[in-house]
């Protein structure tokens, strides 16, 4: 079986040196895995290709088997980064890594793809299994134009340098140093290269990037995304990013692990997260990365663990997570922007700080300022919900006057029903109108978050499309910021089919119900004139 795509041998290339399988086999075993894993996260079957026979004539000091060549044509390339990969005399590094970055390079979809939450990534996907030397970190950075991003699998301990493997996770249970787990490594490794697939789908697509507003207020409904009862009052835009950006500092080493969980918990929660890189190892990039990104965010989380962590090379008085929280207070000291500064102090930290850590967190605590918020929550989920609250005041004076009385959603398959309902609204109040189409659903979805907070009241209706009705709203839902969000929802079904009863969704700011065809517009007017006269 070939790749997804026309054009591609496989879907995923594993690149290795077979030094680092020949004894206890650890990429056989991490390639069978990680299929397993994807199975189980893909609807698609991807193939994965690595080298099962060194001895077929692709070994280090061998002749190159013309088949590479094809097989390097892959959509994803992982490369198992060893403490000898970086090797430039090497078949790997001279036969794998550098021809495929050069055939990327150059191919339709290029090296580094834009996802679907507008963030980029590279299709170099690197798996990490020894620390390695600075110079070969750099090695790597410079060919990959930017900071590593890589997915470690290293079990850590004093003087210990080796690749993790899955019986680990059995013999390090309950463990002062069971930190990082190779299952979960897995998992975050399938879902990286479910995003990757997912972004290469979308551009083979040739989903549009932007959408044209004069084509937002169509008469004609399936041509276009939106209609509306007043056609020069359609006001929506779609934005690159679909929520607030957080800048997440680098953490000291310990922290690592932690720092990931807070990305995703920060992501689920609709925020943009930044850097979504590693971090640089040479000072001044480092340096430059942090002003960079952090310009980019509306606000800065800092975690605090035990560790001061590392320091530059010429001020060793100074670590890396102080000079980000340093940065991040001259953003609000300047003024120029609303930014806000979050800082986190783990519970589990509080045993075991080392003396220049205690100094910086008492420099911290004394100088708290307009802006800073000094948190102790017990988890990532608590702190988050923390930082929606303040965020949501930025928001609600964004978003304090409302384009749209009405927002009106529904799938095309409801399109003559929708007609009817929205015609006899519209003769009281402005409605806005989205028609979903089959294609680019997640495009909709964007744009229904953007329109959404702009709106009194916004409006899921579905008769035969109670499928599509309920996991699209409950995913708006949380994207508009769940029991924050500024703007009510209401998801009205119809009754008939009698399947529809079962359809219904009940959070906070969410109203659920389904009725005879003939009472959704009275139900619609009750709802919005009690959301209107809360307001």
């Amino acid at each position: 079986m070939g790749s997804l795509l026309p054009g591609y041998e496989h879907d995923i290339f594993v690149s290795y040196r077979h030094h680092d399988n020949k004894y206890d086999g650890w990429v056989t075993e991490f390639v069978e895995r990680l299929q397993q894993e994807l199975n189980a996260t893909l609807k698609d079957r991807l193939t994965i290709y690595f080298d099962k026979n060194p001895e077929s004539g692709l070994s280090d000091n061998h002749v190159v088997d013309q088949s590479i060549g094809n097989k390097i044509k892959s959509l994803i390339f992982i490369p198992v980064i060893s403490q000898t990969y970086c090797d430039t005399s090497s078949f790997a590094w001279k036969q794998e890594f550098k021809v495929f970055k050069d055939f990327a390079d150059n191919d339709r979809f290029k090296r580094t793809i834009r996802l679907s939450n507008g963030n980029f990534t590279s299709r170099i996907l690197p798996v990490k299994i020894h620390d390695i030397d600075v110079t070969d970190l750099r090695l790597l950075e410079t060919e990959l134009a930017g900071t590593l991003r890589s997915i470690d699998f290293i079990y850590r301990d004093a003087g210990v340098n080796r690749p993790l493997r899955p019986v680990d996770d059995d013999i390090q249970a309950g463990t002062a140093q069971a930190r990082i787990l190779y299952r979960n490594q897995i998992n975050k490794l399938a879902y990286a290269i479910k995003e990757i697939v997912q972004g290469i789908k979308d551009i083979d697509r040739h989903l549009p990037q932007a959408v044209n507003p004069s084509t937002l207020s169509s008469p004609e409904p399936s041509k276009g995304a939106f209609s509306s009862s007043h056609p020069s009052a359609s006001k929506v835009k779609v934005l690159d990013q679909s929520g607030p950006s957080v800048y997440l500092a680098w953490t000291s080493s310990d922290l690592k692990e932690e720092r990931e969980e807070m990305a995703i918990t920060l992501k689920k929660a609709g925020f943009n997260v930044l850097p979504s890189t590693d971090c640089p190892a040479d000072d001044e990039s480092f340096k430059e990365k942090v002003r960079e990104d952090m310009a980019r965010c509306s606000c800065s989380l800092h975690m605090l663990g035990g560790e001061f962590g590392r320091r530059f090379e010429f001020e060793s008085e100074v670590s890396f997570p102080q000079f980000q929280f340093l940065e991040a207070r001259k953003m609000i000291e300047s003024g120029e922007t609303d930014f806000n500064c979050f800082i986190w102090m783990l519970p589990e930290a509080s045993a075991g700080i080392k003396p220049d850590q205690r100094n910086f967190i008492n420099f911290i605590r004394n100088n708290i300022t307009q802006n800073m918020m000094f948190s102790n929550s017990m988890g990532p989920m608590q702190l988050v919900d923390d930082m929606r609250v303040v965020m949501k005041k930025e928001e609600e004076e964004l978003f304090d006057s409302k384009d749209t009385e009405i927002f009106f959603i529904y799938n095309q398959q409801d399109e003559a029903e929708a007609k009817i309902i929205t015609d006899h609204l519209s003769t009281e109040y402005p409605v806005e109108i989205m028609n979903i189409l089959p294609d680019g659903e997640d495009k909709y979805r964007e744009i229904s978050t953007q329109q959404i907070p702009k709106s009194k009241l916004a409006v899921v209706y579905f008769k035969y499309a109670a499928d599509w009705a309920l996991p699209f709203t409950k995913q708006v839902w949380k994207t508009v910021g769940g029991a924050s969000s500024p703007t009510p929802l209401f998801l009205v079904g119809e009754d008939d089919p009698s399947s529809n009863r079962a359809r219904n969704f009940k959070a906070p700011k969410v109203v659920s119900s389904i009725v005879p065809k003939e009472e959704v517009p009275a139900e619609v007017k009750k709802v919005y004139i009690t959301v209107k006269d809360m307001s």
